[in-house]
């Protein structure tokens, strides 16, 4: 990226000074912070990276990539997970640069698996998130897919629970021969949400809740703290409302 300089420049009494203005106007130096940062920011929109990856894909000296990184870290613009990588987080004033489907996409990235997310309404839970896995063979549902809770899986058995991300639930073959899932539930603003991986039997770990009871705890953690007071939130709803809307006229 350009860097930007302030230019030397002589007046008629032979002073030298800065042709930037003082008077509120941000300095070249400070442009550059932000041009970096936005980099940074938009480099971690793609994908989670270590620090030296970032040096590496942006080209910045790494005294200067962590002094930013750390920065941004300290206010919350980006985190660094379990596994070493940082990855966008929540600004300030509970606003966010993250969104449910850069969530789900990370939990793809830890799992190699479809993820969902799924909102109960009623008697029925409404897809309103889904983030498919890159396999050939992999298991999905649309956006709008809409089941009532009895059809059973993972999904309805989080969504029939209490609503805590620490309550793991996985089940085999219970809607679709050939398929697995497991889920964990949050709720958030009333509503009742579940975070769900989907595979083919012939991927299913030794240890499922070994694979993914901690890793959809934590995403469901987050989303919880993403979608809290969020409009993002009503997104989602207005999503189930009108598949739910629908479903009922195609009945």
């Amino acid at each position: 990226m350009k860097e930007n300089h302030m230019t030397e420049t002589t007046d008629t009494s032979g002073t030298s000074g800065a042709s930037a203005s003082s008077g509120g106007t941000a300095s070249a130096k400070e442009i550059g912070v932000i041009d970096r940062s936005a980099a940074i920011l938009t480099a971690l929109q793609d994908t989670p990276l270590t620090a030296a990856e970032v040096c590496r894909r942006l080209g910045y000296s790494k005294s200067t990539t962590y002094r930013l990184l750390a920065d941004l870290r300290t206010h919350r613009f980006i985190v660094r997970d379990n596994n070493g990588l940082l990855r966008l987080g929540p600004f300030p004033g509970r606003r966010s640069i993250a969104t449910t489907n850069s969530v789900l996409e990370h939990l793809r990235t830890l799992t190699s698996e479809s993820v969902q997310l799924w909102v109960r309404v009623g008697e029925d839970r409404v897809c309103v998130r889904n983030v498919e896995a890159d396999h050939e063979l992999r298991v999905s549902r649309s956006v709008g897919t809409v089941l009532p809770l009895v059809d059973g899986g993972s999904g309805a058995l989080a969504l029939c629970g209490p609503g805590n991300p620490q309550e793991f639930y996985a089940t085999k073959q219970a809607r679709v021969k050939g398929t697995a899932s497991a889920s964990v539930a949050f709720t958030v603003g009333g509503a009742i949400l579940a975070l769900c991986v989907s595979y083919p039997l012939t991927r299913e770990p030794d240890n499922v809740a070994g694979a993914y009871r901690t890793v959809l705890s934590q995403a469901a953690v987050e989303l919880k703290a993403l979608l809290d007071d969020s409009e993002e939130l009503a997104v989602l709803r207005d999503i189930a409302r009108l598949a739910l809307g629908a479903k009922v006229r195609e009945g």
